[in-house]
């Protein structure tokens, strides 16, 4: 995806279930960014998810329209690895990260929806 719009919206959600699978899963989005271009909107997002990772990402954070959908879509794609395509059935944790992903990245989708429409 590439960066086309300046439009910020607040985050719009928070994250409080499963904290070790959210902290290792961002981890990762930040290490599978490397094909996301062009390279300014790359670093934009890895500085998203470290912030996110800090804590410094709340609901009333302002985020770039892009960078939120860029999120939405990485939440649920691991929410489609973990959890629907049942890659994990024998990992009740894993599972149960995905699930909760997958609830996230619906809300997440909602929130960006109303936001921008």
């Amino acid at each position: 995806m590439t960066n086309t719009s300046t439009k910020t919206i607040p985050f719009g959600i928070s994250f409080r279930g499963q904290p070790d699978y959210t902290n290792s899963e961002v981890s990762n989005f930040i290490e599978c960014a490397d094909g996301i271009t062009p390279l300014e909107y790359r670093n934009q997002y890895i500085s998203f998810l470290g912030d996110f990772l800090s804590g410094k990402i709340k609901p009333s954070t302002q985020v770039d329209v892009d960078i939120a959908r860029e999120f939405q879509a990485d939440l649920d794609n691991r929410a489609d690895i973990d959890y629907r395509e049942g890659h994990w059935d024998d990992d009740p944790e894993i599972v149960a990260g995905g699930k909760y992903f997958a609830k996230q990245a619906a809300k997440l989708k909602r929130h960006i929806a109303k936001a921008t429409s």
